[in-house]
């Protein structure tokens, strides 16, 4: 296990340009303390049950929201068992811890109308209607099918991936900011806000990037989890990430704000472009010679497109995308997908493309 110590004398020599003094309204916290980074998020009284069961839930609602795509015939689901998913009530989920934990997405969650409409739209488009512009029903993909709307969204991939902005990356967002502001005294505040953004991550206390999870682990890394392998691995987003929140945990307990802030900065900045790096993989996925005249690949990689341009809406203060950007994006996210695919050129996807590219050093 590498360890680091810390203390204020090593934190001015490397962190030249940051100033170790301490502010007026700090003048009563106490001196830093040498303090060690684990490998592992397993600090003594962590604890993120909460956000760790929201994850779980959505995972959940997914995998029964896709149960629509199998094979060719309609699989028919039930609203209500979806309804009470969202608040948890009746007992929808398969743990019982899930079912007793007293929380629930629709109060988390930021737009939640909005994104439980999406999740709605599966079942009203399961309707064994075979899709095309201008009419809802399913596309063929492979050997299975997805659910989409009149103007080619597929609904489960914009209520998932919507989810994963709307409210793990949000939530992450405010506490982290939070906790910037927290006094370096007052560690018990910062580390339950700290500890519940780690949990919002969906990955296991003993992460390790270059692990490859099999689908069967019930330890393996989850929504956010996933996609740091997925999409993330050329911006190293998952090693960089699990880092920063060991470092910053630790740095907590040493009464040390300045590395705190700094872990919680650089945690919020990689993750808005892990949401980047997904985006533009999947703006620029259905513009491929291989994948042209293909809707089944075309319209689920925009859908996906669509849910993490949409995340992008919860980005930190200070984030490098301007709003006039996000609105381009959002505006051409939110047009018709056959449009878009019919476009020469793929005029628009290409726009999208560049300022992902450019705004994100992608």
């Amino acid at each position: 296990m590498k360890q680091y110590l810390f203390s204020t004398l090593a934190i001015c020599a490397v962190l030249s340009s940051v100033s170790c003094k301490k502010d007026d309204d700090k003048s009563s916290d106490p001196s830093v303390k040498p303090y060690t980074v684990p490998a592992t998020y397993n600090f003594n009284n962590a604890q993120f049950s909460r956000s760790n069961q929201l994850v779980k839930m959505t995972v959940e609602a997914d995998a029964y929201l896709k149960t629509a795509n199998t094979g060719s015939s309609v699989v028919t689901l039930d609203q209500g068992k979806l309804d009470n998913m969202f608040v948890n009530s009746g007992n929808p989920f398969s743990s019982t811890a899930l079912n007793a934990s007293g929380i629930n997405l629709n109060s988390f969650s930021a737009d939640a109308a909005l994104y439980k409409s999406y999740a709605d739209s599966v079942l009203i488009y399961n309707n064994g209607t075979t899709a095309s512009a201008g009419t809802g029903g399913f596309v063929t993909r492979g050997s299975n099918k997805i659910i989409v709307g009149p103007r080619g969204l597929e609904y489960g991939q914009a209520f998932v991936k919507g989810m994963m902005g709307a409210l793990y990356f949000k939530e992450a967002v405010r506490l982290l900011t939070e906790v910037k502001s927290v006094k370096a005294a007052d560690t018990a505040t910062a580390q339950s806000k700290w500890d519940e953004a780690f949990g919002h991550l969906g990955v296991p206390v003993n992460y390790d990037s270059a692990t490859v999870y099999a689908s069967s682990d019930t330890n393996r890394p989850l929504l956010w989890g996933g996609y740091l392998a997925e999409r993330g691995k050329a911006i190293q987003a998952g090693g960089t990430i699990f880092q920063a929140f060991l470092t910053g945990r630790a740095a907590i307990g040493g009464y040390d704000a300045t590395v705190r802030n700094q872990q919680a900065d650089i945690i919020l900045a990689k993750w808005e472009q892990l949401a980047a790096a997904a985006a533009l993989n999947y703006v620029t996925a259905p513009t491929a010679s291989s994948a042209v005249g293909n809707y089944g690949t075309q319209l689920h990689a925009l859908s996906e497109g669509f849910g993490f341009v949409a995340a992008l809406k919860y980005r930190p203060a200070g984030s490098k995308l301007s709003a006039a950007d996000f609105q381009t994006l959002n505006t051409i996210m939110h047009k018709d997908f056959y449009d878009l695919l019919s476009q020469p050129g793929f005029t628009d996807l290409v726009t999208a493309q560049n300022i992902l590219k450019n705004t994100y050093g992608l």
